[in-house]
């Protein structure tokens, strides 16, 4: 009997190192492990190091043995628009020149011609810088079809023009779909209202969710605004929170002693209120014990020109900060078993928990988020975690939440802390990856071809 197949769309997939990557290889595993062949549609290694510039190439050893990574060409550039060979005419392939002047005395016919084949922007009604993406990626499933049949399309954002290329898939090979957001579409996860999308943007996603099979978000408050913007299709609606690898997870260690090491360990972005956290820094320092520190791990924004900004508002060494530059998934743990304390700088409201949130809650160590009240990960951390401190992101209440974790270090238990671990184990990413699992072999019961 044939493995069951699954076509899996992941824009973001390794090498690039975007704050998605993890849940999309997490995925992968999941389904190999359960039995499934999977194969990974995504795009080029040029596109993440020479376009964005962001990349670790030590994830493509994460890829599971046996995965089938299909590179679909993307680029920014209009000038340089990626041309898959396959596609290419016989006029195109010998007489480019020809075939150039052809298209530009003729432009108009043929804009019309590319909307109606689905090879323009224009085909497709919604906003998204990654349109052009669309037309390629149902070209590269068709071929993957005819080589063998999949069962099921799974699809990550963002970017959420890959949702529309999965319905156009699931619609030509009459196969279900299911869309894994990660982040909302039709929400700004800043205020959690609706976002300021056009009218045809909205439709485009109405009608994705009334084909899909299934719609996973990441939490509760997502799930929840789109039932209500939805409700015909609320039963859609599951939760697979992002979690944690256990591997990112050190050996517990007894209460400090002596000077603190307070960790910040993410993608450091405009949003997080570093302001106010190192002003605070600056007034608390005094009352810690001698050579105590911030140590910040991390890629600086998403991209290559993002970094300058953010380590210019840095402090220097003499104000007790550290920037150790980014961290290989295989250091985080090593990162962790050197803090006493975890910081959390969030943005944003309920929408918002961010993918590091329950790798710290599983250390079983103090953290200070600084987040306002109703931010999801504060708010998380408030309900489940007995070592977390959640202030908002303000100078006088962040410099008493230092002071209030920095006892809690001196001071907690190692057997507090074990129980603090044990009770975050449901959270390990595996485990709630296998619920997604799990949605996606409930689409049918009656075997498809795979």
């Amino acid at each position: 009997m044939l493995r069951p197949h699954l076509l899996y769309i992941a824009f973001f997939y390794p090498p690039s190192r975007s704050s998605g990557v993890y849940r999309a290889l997490a995925t992968t595993r999941a389904f190999v492990n359960a039995g499934w062949d999977v194969t990974v549609v995504t795009t080029t290694e040029r596109f993440f190091e020479e376009e964005i510039g962001s990349v670790d190439r030590s994830l493509l050893q994460a890829i599971p043995a046996g995965v089938n990574v299909e590179r679909v060409q993307f680029s920014f550039r209009t000038d340089e628009a990626a041309i898959d060979l396959r596609e290419v005419g016989w006029l195109r392939g010998n007489f480019p020149i020809l075939h150039r002047g052809l298209r530009r005395r003729f432009r108009s016919a043929v804009t019309a011609v590319d909307i109606l084949r689905g090879r323009s922007p224009l085909s497709f009604s919604m906003d998204d810088r990654y349109l052009s993406w669309i037309e390629p990626v149902v070209g590269a499933a068709n071929r993957i079809w005819a080589d063998r049949p999949f069962r099921h399309v799974l699809v990550t954002g963002n970017p959420y023009s890959a949702f529309e290329a999965a319905r156009v898939i699931s619609t030509l090979h009459g196969v279900p779909f299911t869309i894994d957001y990660r982040d909302p579409w039709a929400f700004d996860m800043r205020t959690s209202s609706l976002a300021r999308l056009s009218a045809p943007t909205f439709a485009a996603e109405r009608r994705i969710v009334e084909e899909s099979h299934a719609c996973i978000q990441v939490n509760d408050a997502i799930s929840d605004a789109y039932m209500q913007l939805y409700p015909e299709h609320a039963y859609k609606q599951h939760i697979v929170v992002n979690g944690y690898d256990q591997e990112s997870i050190p050996d517990i260690k007894p209460p400090a002693t002596g000077p603190l090491t307070f960790g910040i360990l993410g993608t450091v972005t405009d949003l997080w209120p570093l302001a106010p956290l190192f002003e605070a820094w600056h007034g608390a320092r005094p009352g810690l014990p001698d050579g105590s520190h911030i140590k910040l791990g991390g890629h600086l924004g998403y991209f290559q020109w993002s970094a300058e900004p953010l380590l210019s508002t840095f402090p220097g060494e003499e104000a007790g900060f550290e920037y150790v530059g980014p961290v290989p998934k295989s250091e985080v743990a090593e990162f962790y078993a050197g803090i006493d304390v975890a910081l959390v700088p969030l943005f944003g409201g309920p929408m918002v928990t961010a993918g590091k949130v329950l790798e710290v809650a599983a250390l079983g160590i103090p953290i200070l988020c600084i987040q306002e009240a109703d931010g999801g990960a504060r708010r998380f951390l408030d309900r489940h975690h007995p070592l977390a401190v959640g202030v908002d992101p303000c100078t006088e209440t962040i410099v008493e939440g230092i002071r209030m974790v920095a006892r809690m270090a001196t001071s907690i238990s190692v057997l507090e802390r074990e129980r603090v671990r044990a009770s975050m184990a449901k959270y390990e990413r595996q485990k709630a990856m296998e619920e997604l699992v799990s949605i996606v072999a409930d689409a049918n019961s009656d075997p498809l071809p795979g």
